[in-house]
């Protein structure tokens, strides 16, 4: 997935660019616009960026993701390394430690 990043000073120019990409057969829904005059925005008829792509959740969830699984390996080796519930668990439990640890580092991240 590529991002093309255009920085404008007024609106005039961002509809300009709006105009050709539509030309070029892009749709609204390919390229958004962020700005803080998202009334203008509106008037022009220009497709502005949604909550989700302001504050870019997606990409902050996948590196927590990543951070929680290299912690999620490193608690899993450690506690099987140190035996720590006395040899009286199964695979399950730290399939479940790993799983819970991954999915909190999507959670703050």
């Amino acid at each position: 997935m590529k991002r093309l990043y255009y920085l404008t000073d007024d609106i005039e120019s961002c509809a300009g660019i709006s105009r050709d990409l539509h030309e070029a057969g892009i749709s609204d829904w390919n390229f958004h616009v962020l700005g803080k005059d998202e009334a203008g925005l509106y008037k022009r008829h220009i497709h502005s960026a949604g909550y989700l792509h302001k504050l870019d959740i997606v990409r902050d969830a996948e590196r927590g993701g990543l951070i929680g699984v290299i912690a999620a390996t490193a608690v899993a080796w450690y506690l099987s390394w140190t035996n720590a519930f006395a040899g009286h668990t199964s695979f399950l439990m730290y399939v479940a430690i790993f799983g819970f640890v991954t999915l909190f580092g999507v959670w703050a991240g």
